[in-house]
């Protein structure tokens, strides 16, 4: 992912780091050190050094509150790709829970888990005031507060319904197992767009930090709408059904400048590379482009191709590799049965497919059995 680097690797997920977030730490540290108790460290020595390990605590909290999900979701048998901190909070890339049960408690744990914690840094620090009123000031009852505060207003804050946050996808899981998939998913983009405006006309008043998030709810709500739109839509198709089986494939050492003439020739825009009959990578003309047109009689095919590819099998379900083409930001996969190429499977075939199948889609059968509109 663009500008996000791994830190660790947790149960096989990996955890990444976005640029965004080392560059809001110290800004975090500085509130945190004019703030006054419970909030911060306001006229304690040395609190910005104290501030600062409060900006760091907060993605870790962050953290945790994302393992809550992901862990979840490697327990149903949930595909995790990878957790990335960002500015505004934690990503965690997870595959859509098929059944909504599961997706309601997927979701549902990750504030769970900040809510826990905030409790288990309130209920200390609420003995030391009581029996220790002297030490309500010291250091360690601040972070105690401060940490606290953190995880209840985390917790309480992804609990508000508004897609795609926590609280949105645990009402969307509790709509979908009442009504159909999409409906629910479109009453609760509708939802999460109302409060997203809410969120923006409050922050005008009162924080510049709440338009930006809410700017983002409404961005991430009209693309999740749309990813499920299309996953619906294309449920039960194979990619078999619709991939391209007039495949090309080229060598690595076909020059560039001999595969664009292939290119105006077939009139394809990517290509499996075979080295012996061996599938080793795929080139597309977005790599092409990249090339000098004065080095392309030169430079070879497999100077230049994507290594890094991942061919599907022609029974899998053409709404799962739409996911993946998404989540790479690839354009095409070649199509591999056994070990022969049999077609390849593109953005473009995914969604011919979707606009053929959505006016037919469009009609779902409702809860009581009537006729209701996507």
């Amino acid at each position: 992912m663009a500008w996000s680097f791994r830190i660790a690797t947790v149960r096989g997920i990996p955890i990444l780091i976005n640029i965004t977030l080392i560059l809001i730490i110290p800004l975090f540290a500085f509130v945190f050190s004019l703030s006054p108790p419970p909030y911060g460290f306001a006229n304690v020595p040395n609190s910005f050094i104290y501030g600062t390990v409060a900006a760091i605590m907060i993605f870790v909290f962050v953290l945790l509150h994302e393992l809550g999900h992901s862990l979840v979701a490697l327990r149903y048998g949930i595909e995790v790709h990878s957790i990335t901190l960002y500015l505004i909070g934690g990503v965690s890339a997870i595959e859509i829970p098929k059944e909504p049960r599961k997706e309601f408690r997927t979701a549902l744990v990750g504030p769970l888990v900040s809510v826990g914690l905030g409790v288990i840094f309130l209920i200390p620090s609420l003995v030391i005031v009581t029996a220790v009123p002297s030490a309500a000031n010291s250091v360690p009852n601040l972070f105690l507060q401060n940490f606290a505060y953190i995880n209840l207003v985390l917790g309480g804050f992804n609990l508000i319904p508004a897609f795609p946050m926590d609280g949105g996808r645990v009402f969307r899981a509790w709509l979908a197992i009442r009504r159909p998939y999409l409906q629910a998913t479109h009453t609760a983009v509708q939802i999460g767009k109302i409060f997203a405006i809410a969120m923006g006309i409050i922050g005008l008043f009162f924080s510049p930090f709440l338009i930006i998030i809410a700017f983002f709810i409404y961005i991430a709500a009209s693309d999740e709408e749309r990813q499920t739109t299309i996953v619906q839509t294309l449920s039960g198709v194979k990619v078999r059904d619709i991939m391209t089986t007039d495949v090309v494939t080229v060598p690595p050492s076909m020059p560039i400048s001999q595969l664009i003439e292939l290119m105006f020739q077939s009139k394809h825009a990517s290509y499996p590379v075979v080295d012996s009959e061996k599938l080793v990578g795929l080139i597309t003309f977005a790599e092409v482009h990249q090339v000098p047109s004065d080095r392309r009689d030169d430079i070879m095919v497999g100077n230049v191709m994507t290594r890094d590819i991942t061919p599907v099998s022609p029974d899998e379900e053409a709404s799962d590799v739409f996911v993946a083409l998404a989540q790479k930001r690839q354009g095409s996969l070649p199509v591999v049965e056994g070990d022969r190429i049999v077609g390849i499977i593109t953005q473009k075939d995914l969604t011919s497919a979707m606009n053929l199948l959505g006016e037919a889609r469009e009609q779902i059968i409702g809860p009581d059995g009537t006729v209701a509109r996507a």
